[in-house]
């Protein structure tokens, strides 16, 4: 194999990228006279690359946009190889983009690993959580916040949410909202769910903050069966912005991984005595329930909140579906499946979800025609009744597996992307993922064809993974890590929000 290290010129960061492609694209055909290696020809790109990791790899982005900036953050491990949490940020619709910076408090990583950051934003205002074990002897984790008033040029000394000074639990998985409404309050308000294991099996924790300070002094346990008694993990959260928030999660208090709910209309301040089940249908504890994600249409007369997830209760995995259209105060008794192929006959897996104005959409990846395609259902009524499925990707039906779908919505402006393992035409070898979107401006009733390819290296070629996606007006943002470059680093483009081509 050839290697080589360069230490590249103070010229703008996509010079690098062009310098950094034909440098490889020369090392490659150098090494041409390997058996079986495919020849790279220099080419130029739109693709942004944001970080100054080396040769570190870059895991768990995020994004969020606000106007015409857009924000990302990640961790990865260039500090003495040690994960650490960084930012950064585009301006102009993600066209300009400066040096990143490190959030997380061990500039040399030589003390502590920061991972799995969250990130929310409102106007110029930045919010961000993640784990980190600085406080523990043992490696276990805290939950960090850091936030910046300025759209991100200045960060303030990070602090420490969960009540463990001494790192003597794990705290995981933080997930961050943040409401505001100039023309009712100045104010910013924060809301934070983790799980943590503090009584023993995790259970589901909660905090919020005004501003970025004045946090709840004490944090909430939002699972209500006996505390640490059983796994409860992976919370998703949720606002109506007018106070109403949702909590979803994995349980396992019966046994098997069900789904469980918990909501509070006043701010976070007090939350339902008991939390309901959402995945009926089945006996408690019957089937095992992953992939849970939740929204909700804020445009609604009344707050409605939607669920969806996977399942193996009819054998293979299914989707199925919960809402209630009274924010939160009853659910249906029995979830709804949304793949129509035999019931258990394939694997359904992972969905997304969306809902504004009264429509409902609901996309995931399955393996009904061998390959996984990417599926699609709308409902125009609140989720009480569903349209027929639709395929967003047009290749060879189950010819390629594509996978991870992302739903992104700014008004009726929607953005579906995924990963795809189709192969390039001129490529004998076997497929690396590249990501490809579909758009839609009427809400999803129709859709932007053909879909387009986001990442414009050689086909194929390199892995492009972890796709992150936010839409802000005619600009639908991709955030990706893409190993072109022979490691994992973190790439961004931005496109036509309504689907049309970049000429």
């Amino acid at each position: 194999m050839c290697r080589s290290k360069s230490n590249w010129p103070n010229f703008s960061l996509r010079r690098q990228v062009d310098l950094a492609l034909l440098l490889i694209s020369l090392l490659l055909a150098a090494c041409s006279g390997s058996a079986g290696q495919q020849e790279v020809v220099p080419y130029t790109t739109r693709d942004r690359l944001l970080d100054q990791s080396g040769s570190a790899d870059v895991s768990s982005p995020r994004i969020c946009a606000s106007g015409t900036n857009v924000y990302s953050v990640w961790h990865d491990s260039r500090r003495a190889g040690r994960s650490q949490v960084f930012f950064n940020a585009g301006r102009s619709g993600g066209e300009l983009w400066g040096a990143d910076q490190q959030l997380s408090d061990d500039p040399e990583g030589l003390e502590s690993f920061a991972e799995h950051p969250s990130i929310a934003c409102a106007g110029d205002s930045i919010y961000v959580v993640w784990e980190d074990d600085r406080d523990s002897q043992f490696g276990n984790r805290n939950i960090y916040f850091s936030y910046s008033d300025d759209a991100g040029r200045t960060w303030q000394e990070d602090q420490r949410i969960t009540s463990d000074p001494e790192g003597d639990w794990d705290a995981l998985s933080p997930q961050i909202v943040v409401d505001y409404d100039p023309s009712t309050s100045p104010d910013r308000t924060i809301y934070i769910a983790w799980y943590d294991g503090r009584s023993g099996a995790y259970d589901i924790y909660f905090t919020r903050s005004t501003n970025g300070y004045n946090f709840l002094p004490e944090e909430l346990r939002l699972d209500t069966d006996v505390p640490g008694a059983a796994y409860s993990a992976h919370p998703r959260l949720a606002s109506d912005g007018r106070g109403g928030l949702y909590v979803v999660w994995q349980d396992r208090r019966d046994g098997g991984n069900d789904v469980y709910s918990n909501r509070s209309q006043d701010g976070g301040y007090n939350w339902a005595a008991s939390d309901v089940r959402l995945d009926g249908g089945v006996d408690v504890g019957a089937s095992d329930a992953f992939g849970v994600q939740l929204t909700v249409d804020q445009e609604a007369a009344v707050p409605a909140v939607y669920a969806a997830w996977h399942d193996d209760r009819n054998g293979g995995k299914d989707i199925y579906f919960n809402y209630s259209l009274d924010a939160a105060n009853t659910w249906q008794s029995a979830a709804i499946r949304l793949d129509t192929d035999v019931e258990g006959g394939s694997n359904s897996f992972y969905p997304a979800l969306t809902a504004a104005d009264g429509r409902v959409l609901v996309a995931w990846h399955d393996d009904r025609d061998l390959g996984y395609d990417i599926y699609l259902r709308r409902s125009e009524d609140g989720g009480e009744s569903f349209g027929p499925p639709m395929r967003l990707d047009t290749d060879l039906v189950g010819s390629a597996h594509s996978l991870g779908v992302r739903l992104a919505r700014d008004g009726n402006r929607v953005v579906a992307a995924w990963s795809d393992f189709r192969l390039g035409s001129d490529l004998e070898t076997s497929p690396q993922p590249d990501l490809w979107y579909r758009a839609s401006d009427d809400g999803g009733m129709s859709w932007s064809e053909p879909e387009l390819r986001v990442d414009d290296d050689p086909q194929s070629t390199a892995i492009s993974d972890e796709l992150q996606v936010a839409v802000s007006g005619p600009f639908a943002h991709f955030l990706w890590v893409d190993y072109r470059l022979g490691r994992g680093d973190l790439w961004f483009r931005s496109m036509d929000s309504a689907g049309l081509a970049v000429p």
